[in-house]
């Protein structure tokens, strides 16, 4: 391990055992120490500079509340590495439902062509809206994070493979197994739900006799 951050290490440990004791100002030096780390891991997440600033406060403000109780388990950093991604997740599943709700499905048809195989009709035209929306928004939740975070730059924010790897710091390999992946579980979730969607006779197909 690097010297310094042994020395580091130490130090939070230092610092954490004063602010358990009493001395809460000592938050403080932990904020300036890895204020921009966090910065850096939340714009890996999200795009916008504001969104990422919320999401490194509210880590440490989670952090402040927590430090009280913490066991020392692991390193501070780690520890407020984690607090972080899931703020980061959070934030994405938020606003993925969000944009959802707002783009409506016909925006959706392209992506879910993507995942829908050849025994399927299209989406748009086997199921209602609203209860498609919420069997994708259940099914990209169920991803793993790592493919839900491929997934969501690939097909909402409609960056390049080259550019996903640049941003999410991975190999193009990795990000190409990842969208596969991802692909192929969503698949497999709606899969079921569409196929008994394809089962419904539409009401403009009925008729009299």
């Amino acid at each position: 391990m690097d010297i310094n951050n042994v020395q580091a290490c130490r130090d939070d440990a230092q610092l954490i055992a004063q602010f358990q004791g009493g001395e809460q100002s000592v938050f403080n030096e932990l904020v300036r120490r890895y204020q921009e780390r966090i910065y850096r891991l939340a714009r890996r997440y999200v795009k916008n500079r504001e969104d990422a600033l919320d999401i490194t406060q509210e880590a440490f403000l989670r952090a402040y509340r927590a430090l009280p109780n913490f066991k020392g388990g692991s390193q501070f950093y780690t520890w407020l590495y984690r607090i972080t991604v899931n703020l980061c997740i959070d934030f994405q599943r938020r606003n993925t439902w969000r944009k959802m709700m707002v783009d409506g499905v016909e925006s959706d048809d392209d992506l879910l062509m993507n995942i829908a195989d050849s025994h399927v009709p299209p989406p748009s035209k086997a199921v209602e809206n609203e209860e498609l929306l919420t069997h994708l928004q259940k099914a990209i939740f169920q991803l793993s994070p790592q493919q839900r975070e491929i997934f969501i730059l690939r097909h909402r924010e409609g960056l390049s493979l080259k550019e996903i790897a640049h941003k999410s710091k991975r190999s193009m390999g990795t990000v190409k197994a990842h969208l596969f992946h991802a692909r192929q579980n969503l698949q497999n979730a709606l899969r079921p739900y569409l196929h008994a969607c394809s089962e419904i006779p539409r009401s403009d197909s009925v008729r009299d006799h």
